[in-house]
Formats: structure tokens, sequence, C-alpha cells
């Protein structure tokens, strides 16, 4: 006891001298909150923690030494209950950035601060600057996107898809519809960006990206003539000619499915998960005449087999995931049966079972609303794994745009569009649905083209345009929710453009699609947007990223307690 006491009053020396803290702030006047300042810098969010809020902290918290203040690593003991209380390696390592995503940094005095100074012998200190970064500043802030940034040069561009690095979410791969199809990468971020030489061949459009295991390759496909072209970089996305070092002369692979007709809408998945039998296999599912294909790879991409399934439902819109065990699950939306349907491959893609209907839906293929009443509304299906090993593990999820009523074909004004999520734990055999917004506004607010991704640390996100910022639903905002329990419950929808978007001109308005992705330091979506850079007139469709917001329960934990994290259910 007498070694734990000298050690907070030595670490309270650096980090209490950085705010000063009121006890009469603090809810629970039996809690001494200066005392809380010894085990990490200090956040005002811990004036809300009560006495029993601390009895789940490890009974030697003090010697965690870690820059993340104690309201948080109580909520993550909350969170994730299997936390060790013994020992010295408790927390993960990536406790900060998931501090961070969420939080966004220290709150004192009303005032967020992301950076932290380290004094040898003394600890950190919160720096008392808003927004400065002074020489010797650790960088152990977040280094995600900050603001909305515009991705393309001039021209219309839309229907977009991202993908970070996942060993360095400094590095990121955009694509999106441009001058055919259009490649861009970032080095900082997402905060800028660069295009790529263009992919060789008349390419068209719909792009998807991943990446191998090891983070050696980027792939991308992209629809060329009237099949889908599959491309693979060495260099982050810089250039996509690294199939050329096995071929020379030939830096991509064509595959046309068996069935002949126009190819369209392909999606990319690798199985990176350790273990798998079917490690760095590629996945590629897209739809021939509206017979689904999936083509396999398990040689880099250096070649291809393809399976289609005429006898299934026809459909457009699929997506394809993996489970830890290498199972395929491959989803798509059943044209005219207003169904989701997936079916499975046990053997790394190469035989697959017969459908099963997850869902069905109230809308069948595309719909016109108010903001999108050309091009419309569409269908289609996104599908992630939580792979994390927390306590959502091996948990598959779907999404979908859908409406509340049997879609009208021609009445945008009667239709009513709404995001839906599903999940399942028994690989697939049964789901649970929920709703990742408000519903008690879905008659005077539209969502839709949405996409999901389960994040490294298992919380479930979901991004999607939103109208609600237009009372005759015409124009839109990109906003995005989260959930920490699943799927089960959602944060309040986040706007995440700083511009709204008023409807747009012409047959193709906001394209069919829009991306996102999430790594362990920061988040980011991708979306055609029509606000005017031009100061006067100039809309137009172009491509833009934003941050993925984190911080939403920081605000509900501020305003009304601890207690209320997470948010109420969705009715």
């Amino acid at each position: 006891m007498k070694y734990l006491s000298a050690l907070v009053l030595l670490l309270c020396a650096s980090w209490c001298s950085a705010q000063t803290i009121d006890q009469s702030r603090g809810i629970d006047p039996s809690v001494d909150y200066t005392a809380l300042a010894g085990y990490a810098p200090w956040d005002d969010r811990n004036y809300l923690l009560t006495s029993s809020d601390l009895q789940i902290l490890a009974p030697n918290e003090a010697e965690l030494i870690s820059p993340v203040p104690v309201f948080f690593r109580v909520l993550y003991r909350q969170e994730n209950p299997a936390t060790p209380r013994t020992g010295e390696p408790q927390y993960p390592r990536a406790l900060l950035n998931y501090f961070k995503m969420r939080f966004d940094g220290y709150l004192l005095d009303g005032q967020i601060f992301r950076q932290l100074e380290y004094r040898a012998g003394q600890g950190y200190e919160v720096q008392q600057v808003a927004g400065q970064t002074p020489v010797g500043m650790i960088e152990e802030a977040v280094r995600g996107l900050s603001a909305n940034i515009q991705v393309n040069g001039p021209g219309t561009a839309a229907e977009s898809a991202v993908v970070y690095k996942p060993s360095d979410s400094q590095i990121v791969i955009a694509g999106f519809n441009g001058s055919g199809q259009d490649m861009y990468f970032s080095s900082d971020g997402g905060e800028t960006w660069t295009e790529s030489p263009a992919l060789t061949g008349a390419t068209c459009c719909d792009p998807a990206m991943d990446w191998s295991s090891d983070n050696s390759f980027a792939y991308v496909v992209t629809l060329g003539g009237n099949d889908v072209w599959f491309y693979r970089s060495d260099n982050d996305g810089q250039t996509w000619d690294s199939l050329e070092d096995l071929t020379p002369g030939d830096d991509r692979r064509e595959l046309a499915g068996p069935t002949g007709g126009l190819d369209d809408k392909e999606y990319i998945h690798v199985d990176r998960t350790p273990g798998s039998p079917f490690l760095d296999n590629i996945y590629i599912t897209w739809h021939q005449g509206n017979i689904l294909q999936v083509a396999v790879s398990s040689d880099f991409g250096d070649s291809f087999t393809i399976n289609g399934f005429p006898g299934e439902p026809t459909g457009i819109g699929s997506d394809i995931t993996t489970d830890a065990a290498g199972n395929v699950y491959h989803f798509w939306p059943a044209n005219n049966l207003r169904q989701i349907r997936m079916n499975v491959s046990a053997d790394g893609g190469q035989t697959w079972g017969a459908s099963s209907i997850p869902a069905n839906t109230m809308a069948n293929f595309d719909w016109p609303l108010p903001s999108i009443e050309s091009r419309r509304a569409f269908l289609y299906v996104s599908a992630d794994t939580d792979l994390t090993g927390g306590p959502f593990n091996g948990r598959m999820y779907i999404s979908w745009t859908d409406t509340t009523e049997p879609d009208s074909n021609t009445n945008a004004q009667a239709n009513h569009s709404v995001i839906r999520v599903a999940y399942s734990d028994d690989q697939g055999a049964t789901w649970t649905e929920t709703i990742p917004h408000e519903t008690d506004d879905t008659d005077d607010v539209d969502r839709w083209h949405q996409w999901l991704k389960v994040g490294p640390d298992g919380t479930l996100h979901v991004a999607f345009y939103d109208t609600r910022n237009f009372a005759d639903r015409t124009g839109v905002d990109f906003y995005s929710s989260f959930s920490t329990d699943g799927g089960a419950t959602w944060s309040a929808p986040e706007r995440l453009t700083d511009v709204s978007s008023p409807n747009l001109p012409g047959n193709f308005e906001f394209g069919d699609y829009n991306g996102l992705d999430i790594s362990a330091e920061g988040g980011i979506a991708i979306f055609t947007d029509s606000r005017d850079e031009t100061g006067g007139g100039g809309v137009s469709a172009d491509v833009y990223v934003a941050p993925v917001i984190f911080d939403i329960l920081a605000e509900e934990f501020f305003q009304d307690g601890f207690e209320a994290v997470p948010p109420p259910p969705v009715q």
C-alpha cells in the first residue's frame, strides 16, 4: 500500500497540474475526484463517476500506466467484463485509440484536447492549448481524417468505395466512377489525395477494393467491356500493374461469367482470417444478366474459377463475407421476390449449397424518392462478420435499404425509405433485424444507400444518406450510426457532412452506392456530394470523404450521466 500511495502521489503531481479539479462538480460526494487524476490524465467526464462505478476498476489500477482517463476505463470494463483485474497487462494496447475514436480527446472545461506531453519521470500531461501541437508532442492522438475532403478533381463523379490498409490507416485507397473508373490514394489518412495512373483498358465503373492478409497486395475490380476486370497493386494503390510481373504486357484478369450477357455490380472480399483453411482466397461477386456469379482465386489474383447460379433467384447488388472457419456467405436481393437470399460454401467457393432467406423486404429492386427520383434508390446488400475475438465474435451482419411499405414504382412521394440491419449468431440459420436510426420520423425522412462495417474493436458501423435537413425530402446529408452491443441497439445518427447536398439534376443523380471503412485509429466514409464549391450555382456530383464520428456517446455521457450509455434500443 505504501508503494501504491507513493505512485498515486507521483502521478498526480504531473496529471493534477494540468487541471484544477473541483470536488463540488462531482455527482457522488463519497468519491475523491482529485485522487482519480492519479490514475491517468484528467477528463471532466470523471465527475459523473460514482463509488459503485469505481468498484469495477482493478485493485492495482494506479499501476496500469496508460494515458486513458478513468471514466473510459470504467466504461471499457463495463462493456468488456472479461477484462482482467490482476497483473500489469490488463487493457489492450489500442485502448487509447478506442478512447480517441469514441470521445475525440480529453474534455477540460468544455474544450476537447487531443494531445499529451510526456515528461520524463512524471508521466503525461494534457495540453492546455486547443488545436496546437507543440514540438515534442507524442503522436499518440488519433490520426484520422479531420474534415470533409473532396477527392476528385473537376468533373462529375459518383459510386465510390474506400479501404484502409489494415496495417497502416494512414494509407487509404479510393475508387469511383469518373472518367471511367478513377483510382486515388492517400498517405495521410485521407486528408490529401493523389490520382493513380488510369487502369488499362476502357474501364467503366463500380469500384471495389480489398487487401491480402499480409498487406503486400491491394486488389481492385471494375467493369471493363462486358466483363469484370481485376487489377493488383504492390505499392499501396499508387499503380495497378502488379500482375504484369507474372504476365508481362498483361496487368489485369478478365472475368466473364458462363451465362453470357452484361456483367454488373461487382464486389470483392478477401479471407484474411489467420487460421482459415482458405486464407487469402479472393472472392468476387457480380451478376451477369441478373444471374449471380462468384469468382475465386487462391493464388493472389493470378487466376480465377467462376461459379454461376442460374438455378437460383436472379438479383443485383450482392456481397460476400467469410467466418473464422473459412465458410463463405454470399448475399443478394432476389428480384421480384422481395427477399434477401444467401448461399454458403464450405470449401472455399468451389461448391455452394441452395440459398436460404435471411430476410424479406418491402421494397423490390429500386424505387423513386424525392431526393433521388430519377436514378432511384436501390436495394443492395452489404455484409460483414465480427472476427475480432470480442463478445460478439462470429456474429454475421447484413444491411440493406428498404421501404416502410411495399414500394410504388412511380410515386416518389408515396415511398418512405429506411435502413435495415440483421445479425446472425448461428451461421445464418436465424436472423434478428434492427433499424440503426430513428423510426418515429419515417414519414418525413428518407434514409438510403447504406454501407456497413465492423470495426477492429467489434463496434458495428453503418453509414447512409439522410434527408432530415430538407422538409420536402429533396436533399441529403450523409450520416452514420454505431452499435457496441452487436447491432441490438444503436447510437443516434451523427451527421458526417458539413454542407448539405441539394437535389441533383440529371438521370444519374447520386449513383447507386457509397463506401465506408473503419480502422483502429478512425473511420472514413465516402459518398457522392452535390454541394456548390464555386460559391454560386455550381451544383455537381463529386466524391467526398468524411470522418466517421465516434464521439456521440461522449455527448450523451456528459449531458445525461454515466448510465445513459449505451443508448436505448430502437423500437
